[in-house]
């Protein structure tokens, strides 16, 4: 299952593209230097070195206007997919400009060299451009085309202009000429939210948006009836969204989304409002396009509904005239409860004639019928409505029971 790059375990691998062609790359850092970047940027390094190369033709040791900086940031770069390109934008690093000036300052770049301290080494003649990575063990020995070589950092020694800071094939710090030719092993930073499949590929996706004319987090107050909670959903790359529909986190419904059409949210329509029980409630959605989750788009409401009636759907049909009947409710009523009932004999007339059989009813008495005819045969039906009273106390009904004659 697809995830993002933030979730991924330090040290696990995941695979950019170079010139169409997928490479393996540490995860390395999450929030990689949040003081300079902010959160959010995930430092990756490439597993092997790309090739070997000069860190600088001209033997100065100055990172900021080197071969291998120039390299990196425009061959190397362009080597990289245009979406990658992209989203990785440029990254803040600590780095010392040297030939001569070795006050650590801030460097901005897509692609770059780790330095000496990242990698775990320190030296009085090198400067503490960050801190060790919590993979140097892995990163210390660099391989290219599965053997061991030695690897550049960023780091120039501050005792001379021309010496640069390298790690040899079996990781131990050394320093040599900016001219010899090493091994060059890329790192970029990319945002965390960027998907992940299962094989490690990365790939830019823009996770799909939800929007309604209620905004995101609001309070819709006391809702004494169901009611239309409608909202849109998108995606940008134009994925099949799949939508989940919560009330009070439990999932009410799964649905294929048409991208750009309206929805309904299900459980508190007037259809269903009866299973939401009075009190506070958050609806929740949350869209996926099979890579990532929208931001979830929360909307709670406050249920008090304090009056219910209950009739049959169907009356029920008799074959001679209904003289009278007898009702019994079971259940916790309140005594302060509000009750009325209604009942007819004649329920299939288009203009029923309702008898209010309320005192009969709280007094266990048969309600004898004052109508005696029926245009469409006689029928029996009900109308039982429960208020709260003045306590505000609610209550439930369990069964009602009955018979008519």
């Amino acid at each position: 299952m697809a995830t993002t790059l933030g979730a991924k375990t330090v040290g696990s691998i995941i695979k950019l593209k170079e010139n169409n062609t997928l490479v393996d790359f540490y995860v390395c850092k999450h929030n990689y230097e949040s003081g300079l970047n902010g959160n959010g940027r995930t430092l990756v390094v490439r597993k092997d070195c790309y090739d070997q190369r000069q860190w600088e033709a001209d033997n100065i040791n100055a990172y900021a206007i080197s071969d291998i900086d120039t390299w990196l940031n425009s061959t190397y770069k362009n080597l990289l997919d245009p979406d990658i390109r992209t989203v990785a934008g440029t990254t803040k690093f600590y780095y010392t400009p040297d030939n001569n000036n070795n006050t650590v300052t801030t460097l901005e770049r897509t692609c770059f060299l780790l330095s000496g301290a990242e990698l775990g080494q320190t030296h009085q003649y090198m400067k503490t451009e960050g801190s060790a990575l919590s993979i140097v063990d892995t990163l210390k020995i660099a391989y290219l085309n599965g053997s061991a070589v030695v690897q550049w950092t960023r780091s120039p020694s501050t005792n001379s202009t021309g010496n640069v800071w390298y790690l040899n094939s079996n990781g131990d710090l050394s320093n040599y000429y900016a001219s010899n030719t090493y091994g060059a092993r890329p790192a970029l930073t990319l945002p965390s939210t960027l998907s992940v499949s299962d094989d490690g590929t990365v790939t830019v996706n823009t996770a799909p948006t939800i929007s309604s004319s209620t905004a995101s987090g609001s309070n819709l107050g006391t809702k004494t009836d169901g009611f239309n909670f409608v909202y849109t959903v998108n995606d940008a790359d134009g994925d099949t969204v799949t939508v989940k529909e919560y009330l009070d986190n439990v999932l009410k419904r799964t649905f294929t989304a048409t991208r750009g059409a309206n929805n309904t949210f299900q459980a508190v329509t007037a259809e269903n409002w009866q299973t939401v029980l009075n009190g506070a409630h958050t609806i929740k959605v949350i869209a996926n396009d099979g890579k990532a989750d929208s931001a979830p788009y929360t909307v709670s409401f406050t249920k008090r509904v304090t009056t219910a009636t209950v009739t049959l759907t169907t009356p029920l049909t008799a074959d001679d005239q209904i003289a009278a009947m007898v009702l019994t409710l079971t259940g916790s009523i309140p005594d302060d409860t509000d009750i009325e009932v209604l009942v007819t004999n004649n329920a299939n007339d288009p203009s029923p004639v309702w008898e209010d059989a309320t005192a009969d009813v709280k007094n266990k008495l048969n309600h004898v019928f004052t109508n005696h005819t029926a245009a469409r045969g006689f029928a029996f039906n009900f109308r039982l409505t429960l208020s709260r009273g003045s306590s505000d106390i609610g209550g439930n009904l369990t069964n009602i029971g009955g018979a008519f004659d």
